[in-house]
């Protein structure tokens, strides 16, 4: 009975494509990204699993107005990028990014759609924190 053995340098290079598939597949941003839509109309915060919508007042300070907790926040992990749902005010928030190491205003995305199923479409500004 004859058996096969794998040479040093299969087994290496094996490694080396688990390794590099690892690398490509991972987000290069591990700290918060934030986005806005042109002219500032919307502003938010991705941290982790946790989305903040900010809002600033007639002074010009920013604060966060509402914060929406990981499981209310449906997450959809694409090769390079992300795409978040959630739902605010009964209006179906859906947040694209389709690079999360080389943020894009023409593929990142904002689109709201109210229950009347009436929608926008923002592009979005993004940088990592």
């Amino acid at each position: 009975m004859k058996t096969k053995t794998l040479s040093l340098s299969t087994v290496l290079g094996f490694f080396g494509l688990i390794l590099m598939i690892h690398a490509f597949s991972s987000h290069a941003s591990t700290g918060a990204i934030v986005c806005s839509t042109a002219f500032g109309e919307k502003t938010f915060t991705i941290e982790n699993e946790r989305i903040s919508f900010h809002k600033e007042d007639e002074m010009g300070v920013s604060r966060s107005i509402s914060s929406i907790e990981a499981e209310s926040v449906r997450t959809h992990k694409k090769h390079l990028g992300f795409s978040k749902t959630l739902y605010i005010d009964g209006n179906k928030h859906r947040i694209n990014v389709q690079n999360a190491n080389a943020f894009s205003d023409v593929n990142d995305y904002l689109s709201i759609t109210s229950p009347k199923g009436h929608e926008m479409t923002y592009p979005l500004n993004c940088h990592s924190v």
